[in-house]
């Protein structure tokens, strides 16, 4: 028999996200996520690749909130609208940060920050962070509009580039 869990670790709590999805459908739900989770470590380690998302609805279409199924494949961005979910782990905090544009499938640009090392390529750290990315400060280039901090799946990037904005030194050829 065991005993209950003193560790500390807080339950998962319902918290909103909005979703834009590969064919541009936009939905608007909560998942189940601690407080302590990163959302790109939660939206890469589904099982499947499937999520469960409460409350959910397709803001376009009127629809009543429900419980649908989400395949994270199909997911180009993912923000959380009132700011409660932690969006990059603690490790990618403080290694130093890179302005960037990157240019997602249907050339739609967005302005962010990505926590890079000095002299660190943009392309191996696409290569090393997995399905999904954690960007700070985005916005849209477009109209400037504050997306706040967002996870991109990676496979939607069509071309990431260094903006004149960035501290850090420019990176040679190669990327």
């Amino acid at each position: 028999m065991t005993g209950p869990n003193t560790r500390g670790s807080k339950a998962a709590e319902p918290k909103r996200l909005h979703l834009i999805m590969r064919d541009t459908t936009m939905l608007d739900g909560e998942i189940y996520i601690g407080d302590d989770a990163p959302l790109v470590q939660f939206l890469a380690n589904r099982k499947g690749g499937w999520m469960n998302m409460v409350h959910a609805r397709r803001p376009k279409l009127n629809e009543n909130p429900g419980h649908i199924i989400v395949q994270t494949d199909h997911i180009v961005l993912a923000s959380a609208p009132d700011g409660n979910v932690l969006v990059l782990g603690q490790a990618a905090h403080g290694v130093g940060e890179r302005a960037v544009d990157i240019v997602l499938v249907g050339g739609t640009t967005v302005k962010g920050v990505l926590p890079l090392a000095p002299q660190q390529r943009l392309s191996d750290y696409l290569n090393s962070s997995g399905r999904f990315i954690g960007v700070k400060a985005a916005s849209l280039a477009s109209d400037g509009r504050a997306l706040g901090d967002v996870v991109i799946h990676s496979s939607a990037i069509t071309m990431l580039r260094e903006t004149r904005e960035s501290a850090g030194p420019a990176i040679g050829p190669g990327d």
